[in-house]
């Protein structure tokens, strides 16, 4: 009888679980009888709206890919880049550099291919062939751009009316960033690079003051008070400069649904156009336009969403991705070597501390975005690493953004800190760093220690003390 009634329980448990839906970060669960806890759940969502829905990508199977990406050895234009965004920028300089007369353009090519041999042939070329021809270049690389079609807002300064840029997907970053081959420029904020929309809502409504236009591979660097910059003289043109007459046709961005521009180039009919009262009274293209530009056109690429639930023996792990070109997903556990995944399987769980990745992987071999998920199985649960610590609003002080109520204890030996965990002690103080840390974070734990440089940023690190009376001086 009494084994049946704890196989009740279970099923109850079980049954419970499921109802309740995936597990969230910070979420505690039994599993097989013992306590756990999702400490961290780091993973990009997949998005799908009507605007992610339009998009069009180029084909690893498109052999003028292939062809683009042999015959101008781009795997040695990037070869230097250490991380993929510094490969990226690589790539940006040379499509900037390809280029040598700047106007109005004197040849009908289009796409990539057609427009390099006509730039071999001496023709003149402007910004939208720029943005052809990057937009392609990226796609031969297995990385995902896409091109924008910018307008000016007739009552705000002066210089061009048009302009073509691009935004291509970060997996290094987890977002898209405006990248411009006219200029050879990206735009960051607080040394993240930024989409279109972020710097068009910091250049019309914040006047700026925070962006940063860095230029060419060698990073140059110049705020809104440096411009004009001078980035060259063309015949017939005279010269290009970057002011504020490159930056307003950022009032309108609209967004061409498709990088295949080799085979059908811009889909403009398809394109959908974000803008704002700036724009009342200026006449451009009619189209529908997202509620929320801020979010909608940027949804996630390359993602492993993972969900994940408790099973009998395990966590059952389930995975959806939005990526073009897709191959398959890797996952690797504890630090171990990373393995090919189904898009569902079962994770199963060690004693304390349990780290899974899982991260893409397209056709071309570009890894995406790595998800993270960490569980602390066993009586003492660990809680999830100290990031942060503040004061808030109502003077409580807070872990990682949720408030904690420190019981601590004084000057007691580490040794002791499982029996002290066991009494309800969340926190330990009164001894040395190199002691009292590892020593926390063993029985799940925090520790207030003297301070220590080799222990700045260690996961079960509350706070520093200090001696008393510090102004005495004594040593």
């Amino acid at each position: 009888m009494f084994k049946m009634q704890v196989l009740a329980a279970a099923m109850l448990v079980m049954a419970t679980w499921a109802m309740a839906g995936p597990l969230k970060e910070g979420d505690r669960f039994e599993l097989a009888g013992k306590t756990a806890v999702l400490s961290k759940l780091d993973t990009l969502p997949v998005v799908e709206n009507e605007f992610s829905k339009r998009f069009k990508w180029d084909s690893f199977e498109n052999p003028k890919l292939k062809e683009l990406r042999e015959k101008y050895r781009l795997d040695e234009v990037i070869a230097p880049g250490k991380d993929e965004f510094e490969k990226q920028l690589l790539l940006l300089d040379w499509v900037n550099n390809r280029f040598r007369k700047f106007g109005k353009p004197d040849s009908p090519a289009r796409g990539a291919k057609e427009i390099l041999e006509a730039i071999d042939k001496g023709h003149t070329f402007f910004c939208s062939h720029y943005g052809d021809v990057f937009v392609s270049a990226a796609a031969s690389m297995g990385w995902v751009d896409r091109p924008l079609a910018l307008r000016r807002p007739d009552n705000w300064g002066s210089g061009s009316t048009e302009h073509t840029s691009t935004e291509i997907w970060s997996n290094q970053f987890r977002k898209w960033v405006m990248l411009d081959p006219t200029f050879a420029m990206y735009v960051e904020k607080n040394g993240i690079p930024l989409n279109a929309w972020e710097i068009r809502q910091e250049w019309f409504y914040h006047e700026a003051g925070d962006l940063v236009f860095v230029l060419d591979k060698d990073k140059k660097r110049y705020r809104k008070t440096d411009m004009p910059v001078f980035r060259g003289r063309y015949a017939g043109f005279g010269d290009l400069v970057l002011d504020g007459g490159a930056i307003n046709p950022y009032g309108f961005i609209g967004y061409v649904p498709n990088t295949d521009l080799m085979d059908r180039g811009p889909d403009y009919g398809g394109m959908f156009i974000t803008k704002d009262k700036i724009c009342d009274g200026t006449r451009w293209h009619t189209r529908i336009g997202p509620n929320d530009p801020e979010h909608e056109p940027y949804f996630p690429l390359g993602q492993a969403a993972m969900e994940i639930a408790p099973e009998a023996v395990g966590l059952k792990v389930g995975l959806k991705t939005f990526t073009p070109n897709f191959k398959g997903y890797l996952a690797r556990i504890d630090g171990a070597e990373w393995k090919e995944v189904a898009d569902s399987f079962l994770w199963k769980l060690h004693d304390a501390g349990n780290r899974l990745e899982v991260k893409t992987v397209n056709k071309f071999a570009i890894d995406g975005p790595i998800s993270l998920a960490q569980v602390q199985l066993g009586a003492n649960v660990n809680p999830p690493a100290i990031e942060k610590v503040d004061i808030g609003k109502n003077r409580e002080l807070r872990v990682n953004g949720r408030p904690f109520f420190p019981l601590m204890s004084w000057a007691q030996r580490s040794t002791r800190f499982e029996l002290l965990k066991s009494l309800g002690f969340n926190s330990f103080c009164g001894g040395k760093a190199s002691d009292y840390l590892p020593a926390a974070q063993k029985v799940g734990g925090f520790a207030m220690v003297g301070f220590d440089e080799k222990f700045v940023g260690h996961p079960a690190l509350l706070a520093w003390t200090h001696g008393d009376e510090p102004d005495l001086g004594f040593d």
